[in-house]
């Protein structure tokens, strides 16, 4: 009845109006109003059929979207494309992943790479070529030949007799250069040969192997008596030999020996004579094989003599004895 009431009313209002355009716009107002109110307030289940409101609850489907401006659909494309791995775009998201500067900038890396190829070159090729040139260096100085020391010698023992090269041809020799009036150095390097000579006298097949010669730089006051006399405080295997001043410079010429004495001397004077201090070993052929000085102890020398004369015996030599 209240609709119905409401719809007269309406009608009574509308036939009042139609004489008048601002009356009519009003009504349409009204009627407008009227209707939004009806919409807000009238339930959906009462503005949808049962068939609408089942589809809107169990539809998957989703709301068409709008269609996107050209622009924007350029813009997207262009995004795209440029976030692929294979173009410029990118490399360039990938480098502005690092800082532009310091260690860890594109820079920076390239350099520790390039340092670290450089420090594994140094240290694996080039060692190696290192190695290889040195072994090449080595077996050259093998393949030359031995040094020219020795040589032919006439002079006189401590017993005054007349001793040449060839009687130490047969044994190994070990011959020491010096004098008689030596304060220190020539004692001590006779009592390292002794020393090295008792160790080798152990082992039969180095013992009575080696020939000791003590050979003097100072001939005049060095006499067969004074040698013999002092060799007396070493090891008694020790031959001794002087001569003329001729015959001693040619012999320490042949062995690449150096000494000096003072150019003036009075007679009855004491001096010193400066000398080179090595014993040189000698093979049983003559043939010089190796020089020891006094950085060598009486073991270290025993030890190579030993091993010297190991290796003449297996290669099927014989020594005098």
């Amino acid at each position: 009845m209240r609709a119905i009431s409401s719809l007269s009313r309406t009608s009574a209002f509308l036939g009042r109006s139609l004489n008048s355009p601002s009356a009519f716009g009003a009504a349409r107002a009204s009627l407008s109003q009227q209707s939004v109110r009806s919409r807000i307030s009238t339930p959906l289940a009462q503005r949808c059929s049962s068939a609408q409101l089942f589809r809107r609850a169990y539809s998957t489907e989703q709301p068409p979207k709008e269609a996107q401006p050209a622009k924007e659909k350029e813009r997207s494309s262009s995004s795209s494309g440029s976030g692929s791995p294979g173009g410029d775009g990118g490399i360039k998201d990938v480098l502005s992943l690092f800082p532009s500067s310091g260690p860890l900038s594109p820079i920076g890396i390239i350099f520790f790479l390039l340092s670290s190829a450089g420090i594994v070159y140094v240290f694996t090729v080039k060692k190696e070529q290192i190695r290889v040139e040195r072994e090449n260096n080595k077996n050259k100085s093998e393949v030359v030949g031995k040094a020219d020391v020795g040589g032919p010698f006439e002079l006189t023992d401590q017993d005054g007799n007349t001793v040449t090269d060839k009687a130490l041809l047969g044994k190994f020799a070990l011959i020491y250069f010096g004098f008689c009036h030596c304060p220190d150095i020539c004692p001590e390097e006779l009592d390292k040969i002794g020393e090295a000579m008792d160790i080798l006298e152990r082992n039969p097949k180095t013992k009575d192997a080696v020939q000791l010669v003590f050979v003097t730089c100072d001939p005049q006051r060095d006499s067969p008596a004074e040698i013999k006399k002092y060799l007396q405080q070493f090891h008694p295997g020790f031959i001794g030999l002087t001569g003329t001043v001729a015959q001693i410079a040619a012999m320490c010429k042949a062995y690449r020996v150096y000494f000096s004495k003072p150019p003036r001397v009075d007679e009855g004077q004491d001096y010193l004579v400066d000398h080179a201090i090595y014993s040189f070993f000698m093979d049983p052929d003559g043939e010089f094989i190796d020089v020891y000085g006094k950085d060598k102890t009486a073991t270290t020398m025993a030890i190579d003599i030993e091993k010297r004369v190991n290796q003449f015996l297996d290669a099927g030599r014989k020594i005098k004895k």
